[in-house]
Formats: structure tokens, C-alpha cells, sequence
């Protein structure tokens, strides 16, 4: 990791920080082995570099290579394998700089308790202030651990204490370290109870930060961070999976995203995707048949929020943002819910509530600072629909300005809402079963109020030009 520290000093002081490039020497080997068949091949043509092998007396035919070529500061391995036929690699390199804490400028520890596990890891250090840090412990059996590091301050953790899981962490890029532009991620790993998980970590940039956790069995999760351009750096993802046949992908090609992701039954699905700056996303989903999310924030400086919270069975939830300033919220409860936010533009503000079965809901806003408010659309019953478009400028829902409230507490509702235009109202509450309920309105200063109180209504509201108002009361008991 390269840093601007030659701005004021002298052409003597450059010449004296530039690497010696000493010759081979001041290594140390350390090799134990009590067990049967077991292989150890350690080969040190750098400098300064130590390699430390245990093959316990109860594990057979396990097989360890350390290969460092270290310049000047050189490589530390540390590798126990206590079980049988088990597998590791170590490669350590580095340019031969060291400007800070960089002594040794890469560290592996690889610890195999179980049987028939592999891990590898590469290491390429550059322009060392820090050092690159890696961690395997894998005390499960049938293991894969890989792990790829590139330019310095990088740190790799990878736990498996189950099964059969295969774990995949790559830090940095060549191209990157060239210009200073990939060190400082962090990565941990953690995959645990039935085991079968899989786990994939890609930091290509600065700073970035990764946590995934799998208990159950046969969860997968896929993390990509700082994949697009450069000043993508400062993205956090956290995943957290339990149950079975999980998979979340988390997908942060802006900078500053923050993702959190938690699925705690079995079959979910959850996709994330953050190609601007500064959003934030949550998704909790704890289903029994699987529940669905998927979440778009797109722009330069966005800014956009969203969080889905989904308990029951076979929900399906997605968010697509662009613009700035966007806002999603949903909740749902039971069982075949569906919720579509889609959001474009400048401050907009979308909440959904849906508790019962079989309801759908889709709020469509674009325009600048549309619906900053409380977005409002509640369905309590069953099999209701719920379809809201919102465009142009200034409008908000269930607040000051172009408002929309629809509130469904019976069965098989409908209503749809269409405005255009600045500071329209919409209240729609339908608290009967089998109603339905239309309003369009274009223009301005618009006001629109349905209520629907008992069974089989219908109402249509149709209004354009400006400072109109309807009231349509149908049912009993207000």
C-alpha cells in the first residue's frame, strides 16, 4: 500500500528508502512430523521469512508446501494439521518495502483438525505499511478453503467447523496495488451445524468490510465489493444464514453501501445490489417455503435506504432505487405476499404493510421529492391488491403535500391510485370485503377521499385540472 509520504524530502532520503533487495538469509524452518506418510516441503529464496509445519502423531498422509519469496521483510507460515489427508499451501511474496508495521509482511496460519480438508492461500504484499493477515481453521472434515491477497493491511478469516463446506476470500488486485487502490479489507468467515455451505468473498478495492455466518445446512453466499470504478471503497456487508438452502448475494460496486442480510429459516432468496454511494439495505426474512427479496439502489451519491422484513411462507419482496434520497420500508406477514417498490429520482419515501395471505402491493414513485412523508399502504386481510403510481413534482403520501394512504382491512380489495402533477391527496380505506376503488388524478392541488365500509362497492374518482375535491362514503358504521 503505497502512501504520499515524499512530497518534501530531499533526493538522498529517496535513494536511502528504496529496498536493499538483500540476498537469501535469515530464514527459519521448523518442521514436526509423528504421524505415517506425511509431506512436508518448505522452500525459503527470500529473506527474513520463518515456516512452522506440525503433523500431529494422530494424522496420517497429510501434505504441506510453503513456498516464500520474500525481499526484505519476509513471509511468517504457521501450518498444524492434526487430522488425516489433509492438504496445504502457502505462498508468501513481497516487493521487499517495509514503511510501517509491515515485519513480517505476511502471516498465514492454517489449522486442520479435521480430515481431507484443503487450503491455500496466496500471498503478495506490496509496499508494506501493514501486513497481510490470513486465518483457516477447519476443524469439520472435506473442507475448502482458498484465499487470494494482494498489496497489504488485508485480513482473511475462515472458521468451518462442519462439513464439506467450501470457503473462497480474494483481497485485492495487481492492477489495484499499482495505484494504491486495494488494501485495508477485511473478510470473516464463519460456516458451521449441518454443514455443505459455500461461501465467496471479492474485495477489489479499500477499506471494505465483510462478515458471513452459516449455520444449518447447504447455504450459499456471495459477496462483491468495489468492483466498479475507483472511489467505491468504505462498503460493509454482513450475512447471516440459518436453516437450509439459503442464498444471499450482495453485490457493492459503489462506496459507503451498507448491507445486513438475515435469513433465519430455509429456501430464501436474497439479492442486493448497490452501484451508488451511501445506501443502506436490511433484509430479515424467517420463512418455513422460502421467501423472496430483491434490492436495486442505483445513482452517484444516492443515499437510498431500504429494509424488508418478511415472516411467513412464500413472500416476495422487491426494491429498485435510483436517483437520491430514496426510502423503502416493507413488512410482511403470512403467507404469498408480494410487495414491488420502485422509486426514481429525489427524495421518496415508499412504506408497505401487508399482514394476512395472498395480498399484492406496487408502489411506483418518480419525480423529485416525491412522496417525502409517510408513505402509507396497509393490508390487513387476504388476497388484497394495491396499486399506487405517483409522478412529478413535490408529491407526498399521507403527509403534507400529494398524499396516499390506502388502508385494506378486509378480503379480496382492490385499489388503484394514478397521479400526476404537485400536491394531490389520496385516502383510500377500505375496511369491507370485495370492494374496489380507482382514483386518477392530474393536475394540481387535488383531494380525493374513498371509504368503503361494508361489501361489494365500487368507486371510481377521476379528476384533472387543479383545486378539485371528491368524497365518496360508502357502507356503514363511520
Amino acid at each position: 500500500m503505497k502512501r504520499t509520504i515524499y512530497t518534501t524530502v530531499s533526493a538522498l532520503a529517496l535513494l536511502a528508502a528504496t529496498p536493499a533487495f538483500a540476498d537469501p538469509g535469515n530464514n527459519t524452518s521448523n518442521v514436526t512430523q509423528s504421524g505415517t506418510n506425511s509431506q512436508t516441503n518448505v522452500s525459503q529464496n527470500g529473506s527474513n521469512s520463518s515456516s512452522d509445519v506440525t503433523q500431529g502423531a494422530t494424522g496420517d498422509s497429510n501434505i504441506a508446501n510453503v513456498n516464500q519469496d520474500g525481499s526484505q521483510t519476509g513471509g511468517s507460515s504457521s501450518i498444524d494439521q492434526e487430522g488425516s489427508g489433509n492438504n496445504a499451501m502457502v505462498t508468501q511474496a513481497d516487493d521487499g518495502s517495509n514503511f510501517g508495521n509491515g515485519d513480517p509482511s505476511t502471516i498465514s496460519t492454517i489449522s486442520q483438525g479435521g480430515d481431507g480438508n484443503t487450503a491455500t492461500v496466496s500471498q503478495n504484499a506490496s509496499i508494506t505499511f501493514n501486513p497481510i493477515q490470513s486465518d483457516i481453521n477447519q476443524s469439520g472434515s472435506g473442507n475448502i478453503a482458498t484465499v487470494t491477497q494482494v498489496d497489504d493491511q488485508q485480513s482473511s478469516s475462515i472458521n468451518q467447523i462442519s462439513d464439506n463446506n467450501s470457503a473462497s476470500v480474494s483481497q485485492g488486485t495487481d492492477a489495484r496495488a499499482a495505484s494504491d487502490d486495494s488494501w485495508g479489507n477485511t473478510s470473516q468467515i464463519t460456516q458451521e451445524g449441518d454443514g455443505g455451505h459455500t461461501a465467496t468473498v471479492t474485495q477489489a478495492s479499500r477499506l471494505n468490510g465483510s462478515t458471513i455466518t452459516q449455520d444449518g445446512g447447504s447455504n450459499s453466499a456471495s459477496v462483491s465489493q468495489g468492483s466498479g470504478d475507483t472511489g467505491n471503497d468504505f462498503n460493509n456487508s454482513s450475512v447471516e444464514q440459518a436453516g437450509s438452502f439459503n442464498q444471499a448475494n450482495v453485490t457493492q460496486s459503489g462506496g459507503s453501501n451498507g448491507s445486513d442480510v438475515n435469513q433465519a429459516a430455509s429456501g430464501e432468496l436474497a439479492n442486493v445490489t448497490q452501484s451508488g454511494s451511501f445506501n443502506n439495505s436490511s433484509v430479515n426474512q424467517a420463512s418455513a417455503n422460502g421467501s423472496v427479496t430483491h434490492f436495486t439502489a442505483n445513482g452517484d451519491i444516492s443515499s437510498a435506504e431500504a429494509e424488508v422484513n418478511q415472516i411467513g411462507d412464500d413472500n416476495g419482496s422487491t426494491v429498485n432505487q435510483s436517483g437520491s434520497s430514496n426510502f423503502a420500508f416493507i413488512t410482511q406477514v403470512g403467507s404469498g405476499n408480494s410487495s414491488d417498490i420502485e422509486q426514481a429520482g429525489a427524495v421518496t419515501f415508499g412504506q408497505v404493510t401487508q399482514e394476512g395471505n395472498g395480498n399484492y402491493s406496487l408502489l411506483d414513485q418518480s419525480g423529485m421529492v416525491t412522496n417525502f412523508g409517510f408513505t402509507g399502504v396497509d393490508q390487513s386481510g387476504n388476497n388484497n391488491y394495491s396499486e399506487v403510481h405517483q409522478s412529478g413534482t413535490g408529491t407526498v403520501l399521507f403527509g403534507p403535500g400529494n398524499d396516499v394512504n390506502v388502508a385494506q382491512s378486509g378480503d379480496s380489495n382492490s385499489s388503484l391510485v394514478n397521479q400526476g402533477g404537485v400536491d394531490n391527496q389520496t385516502f383510500i380505506t377500505e375496511s369491507g370485503s370485495f370492494n374496489t376503488s380507482d382514483v386518477e388524478q392530474g393536475g394540481t392541488d387535488n383531494i380525493a377521499t374513498v371509504t368503503q365500509g361494508s361489501n361489494n362497492n365500487a368507486s371510481t374518482v377521476m379528476q384533472s385540472g387543479s383545486s378539485n375535491t371528491a368524497t365518496v362514503t360508502q357502507g356503514g358504521g363511520f
